[in-house]
C-alpha cells in the first residue's frame, strides 16, 4: 500500500531523476559533438531531450518497480538487470531521437534515417558509451546503498576526518518485546521479520530527510542536522509516519508472522563530536552526552507507558505539529548532571492527514 504522501515523494524523485538525466544528456551531447566535429547546439539539444526521457524512465523503475519487486535479489543480478534494461531503453530513445532529427533536418525518409543511423552513423559507438555509462551509474547507486546518506561524499571531500563539534538530532527507535518475538519466531523467521520492518519504514525515513546512523540489533538510530531536523518538525513527524506505516501494514505482519512491530523511541539533540574512525572499515561516529541522553529517554518509555519521549530542548526549538499535543511527564536526573531535564510525551489529538489537508 502506497499512501498519497509517499506517491508525491516518489514523483518528486522521478522528476529529480529526469532533471539529472537532462543535465547528463546535455553534457554527453557536447562531448559527442567534439568527437563528431559538429556544432554543439544540435547534439546538446538531442542530449537534453533524451536525457530527460531516460532519467524519468530510470526514476520510475527505481521508485515504483525495483524497490517493491526485486529488493531481495542479489547485487550481481540487480546490476545485470538494470544495466540491460536501462541500456536497451536508452538505445531505443537514441534511435528514435536521431532518426527524427535526420528525417527533419537531413531530408531523409524515416526508413532511410533509421538505416543510416544504425549502420553508417555512430550507433556502434553509442552502444559502448551507453553501456559503460549505465553500468557505472547503476554500480554507484547499488554501492551507495551500503552506506548512510552522504557518507561517500563526506569521505571523498575529507569531511570529519578530524573530530568536529556539530549540532545533531537523534531518534532512537527500539522494538518492544523483541526477545519474546525472537523466541516465538526463531532466528531465521525473526531475521525476516526485521528485514521487512526496516524495509517498510524506509519511505517514512526518506520523507523526513533522516540519516540512518546505525542499526543495533532490533534498534535503529536516526539522525538529522539540527536545522533540517526541526524544519517542519521532521524529526517528530518521522516517528508518527513510521507508526502509521506499520499500522497500515499490521494485517500483513499478523498473517505472515503472527505479530507486528511495536516500538518505543527517544528524541533529543544538541552538540556532539563527529569523526571518522577505523582503518580497514571506516565509519562515521558521534560522541557526546546527547546520545546517552537519547538512549535513556528511549529506555524510560516503558516506565512511563509512553511510545515516544521528547526532551524539553527539542520542543523549545520547533513548532509542534497541529495534530499533536505535548504532555509533561517528569524531570529526569541524568548521571553526571546537576540539573534535571524535563521530558514530554506526545499524543495525537487529530488525524495527521486531515491536518495536512486543511
Amino acid at each position: 500500500m502506497i499512501r498519497p504522501r509517499l506517491i508525491g515523494y516518489r514523483i518528486k524523485s522521478v522528476l529529480l531523476a529526469s532533471l539529472m538525466g537532462a543535465v547528463f544528456g546535455t553534457a554527453l551531447g557536447f562531448f559527442t559533438s567534439i568527437l563528431d566535429v559538429l556544432p554543439p547546439s544540435g547534439p546538446m539539444i538531442k542530449g537534453l531531450i533524451m536525457g530527460s526521457i531516460i532519467g524519468s524512465n530510470i526514476g520510475f523503475f527505481e521508485e515504483f518497480v525495483y524497490n517493491f519487486k526485486l529488493r531481495r535479489k542479489s547485487y550481481l543480478l540487480l546490476l545485470s538487470i538494470r544495466t540491460a534494461l536501462y541500456s536497451f531503453t536508452l538505445l531505443f530513445w537514441l534511435v528514435i531521437v536521431n532518426t527524427v532529427s535526420l528525417t527533419m533536418f537531413g531530408n531523409n525518409s524515416f526508413e532511410n534515417a533509421i538505416v543510416f543511423y544504425l549502420f553508417e552513423a555512430s550507433f556502434d559507438r553509442d552502444i559502448i558509451l551507453v553501456t559503460m555509462a549505465v553500468f557505472t551509474i547503476i554500480s554507484l547507486l547499488q554501492i551507495k546503498r551500503l552506506h548512510s546518506k552522504g557518507d561517500l561524499t563526506k569521505f571523498i571531500l575529507g569531511v570529519y576526518h578530524s573530530p568536529k563539534e556539530i549540532d545533531r538530532i537523534f531518534l532512537f527507535i527500539d522494538l518492544k518485546s523483541s526477545t519474546t518475538i525472537a523466541e516465538k519466531l526463531g532466528n531465521i523467521k525473526y531475521s525476516e521479520f526485521l528485514i521487512d520492518y526496516y524495509y517498510d519504514i524506509t519511505d517514512a525515513i526518506l520523507m523526513a530527510d533522516a540519516e540512518i546512523y546505525q542499526y543495533v540489533g532490533d534498534e535503529i538510530i536516526l539522525s538529522w542536522r539540527f536545522k533540517k531536523g526541526i524544519q517542519d518538525s521532521k524529526c517528530i513527524n518521522c516517528f508518527f509516519d513510521i507508526r502509521n506505516t506499520i499500522e497500515l501494514l499490521k494485517d500483513k505482519y499478523l498473517k505472515r508472522y503472527g505479530v507486528y512491530p511495536e516500538f518505543k523511541a527517544g528524541l533529543h539533540g544538541g552538540k556532539v563530536v563527529v569523526t571518522w574512525i577505523g582503518d580497514i572499515k571506516k565509519e562515521i561516529v558521534y560522541h557526546g552526552d546527547v546520545l546517552n541522553t537519547t538512549s535513556r529517554l528511549e529506555a524510560e518509555c516503558n516506565r512511563y507507558n509512553q511510545s515516544l519521549l521528547v526532551s524539553e530542548f527539542i520542543l523549545n526549538n520547533l513548532k509542534l505539529p497541529a495534530y499533536l499535543e505535548a504532555n509533561f511527564i517528569d524531570e529526569l536526573q541524568l548521571r553526571g548532571k546537576e540539573k534535571k531535564m524535563k521530558i514530554f510525551g506526545l499524543d495525537i489529538i487529530k488525524s495527521p492527514d486531515k491536518t495536512e489537508a486543511q
